[in-house]
């Protein structure tokens, strides 16, 4: 049984494909992660939304393309003309579909592997207990009857510096912004929201650089931040957006031996059936290694 975990995917259906054929991916024994930004500004959003919910117990962690599309969904935001998702705005399963989506956590850590996947970041003075309890209290809002006001109120870039004194919709914007938005910070988690390249803002970091107090060994698994491609200088911090929606590629990772697994972008839109994904579709719902670089090309 292997673990394969994918960067940002944002509805590049195709490479996924590929990328799943070429690692040789078995469904009945092997996991797939995703970490966030499932979909948007890509071509296929509704095939890998319809792909992932048909897979065994996929893990997800939410980004803030997937936030942004549930506010639009649930009719709380307007959609602009960049958007991309209106393939899956029509779809007859698209209560399940935001229902499905409302249930995924910020935040996801095994145990049994040693590593913690987010999509953005985590605040460099937040440990791994405390990233959960916060991480738990958004989910619960997603998940509960009050989630329309919290999409109605989540977007904005206040307040930047957390306090524990933090309450409402200002508590849970901040929170959400770390999980989901985060890229560059200072020592004390004051949060730079602006800045998308490699090139730091003054003041600011990059929020793995600094040290994490109390995390041991534990490795993060992240997206979100395609101007890295995929390097971070730090075996802790894996980044795994390697931009494949901006005519990159899509990289995952395998966990089992760290070997990375990359195909790229763009690919023609007229391919539209894989075996895999024939295979799936009716299933619709209802110890770490150095990381090692394997470029696939599609046959």
């Amino acid at each position: 049984m292997s673990t394969y975990v994918f960067g940002d995917i944002q509805g590049c259906y195709d490479e996924m494909q590929i990328l799943l054929e070429q690692a040789d991916f078995n469904p009945s024994s092997d996991r797939l992660w995703f970490v966030g930004d499932l979909i948007n500004r890509g071509p296929r959003n509704l095939k890998t939304l319809e792909f992932i919910m048909g897979l065994t117990d996929p893990v997800v962690v939410l980004g803030n393309h997937d936030l942004h599309f549930l506010a639009i969904a649930t009719e709380t935001r307007r959609a602009s003309r960049k958007e991309t998702i209106y393939d899956v705005l029509p779809s007859s399963h698209l209560q399940e579909i935001i229902d499905w989506l409302r249930q995924q956590p910020l935040l996801h850590y095994d145990e049994e592997t040693g590593y913690v996947m987010v999509h953005a970041g985590i605040p460099p003075n937040w440990d791994l207990a405390t990233s959960l309890a916060r991480a738990g209290e958004v989910e619960a809002m997603l998940s509960g009857p009050d989630h329309v006001s919290f999409f109605s109120e989540m977007y904005g870039d206040t307040p930047a510096v957390w306090h524990d004194s933090l309450q409402g919709m200002d508590r849970l914007r901040i929170i959400t912004n770390c999980f989901t938005r985060l890229r560059y910070c200072t020592e004390g988690g004051q949060l730079e929201l602006r800045s998308k390249t490699n090139v730091k803002p003054e003041g600011f970091a990059p929020w793995y650089s600094f040290p994490r107090q109390g995390w041991g060994d534990i490795s993060i698994l992240f997206g979100h931040w395609a101007a890295l491609e995929g390097g971070t200088n730090d075996p802790q911090a894996i980044a795994l957006d390697t931009g494949c929606v901006w005519g990159r590629s899509l990289t995952a990772l395998r966990l089992d031996d760290g070997q990375l697994f990359s195909t790229p972008a763009p690919r023609s839109p007229e391919i539209v059936s894989y075996p895999l994904a024939r295979t799936l579709q009716a299933r619709r719902p209802q110890q770490k290694a150095p990381i090692m670089t394997r470029h696939v090309s599609p046959s």
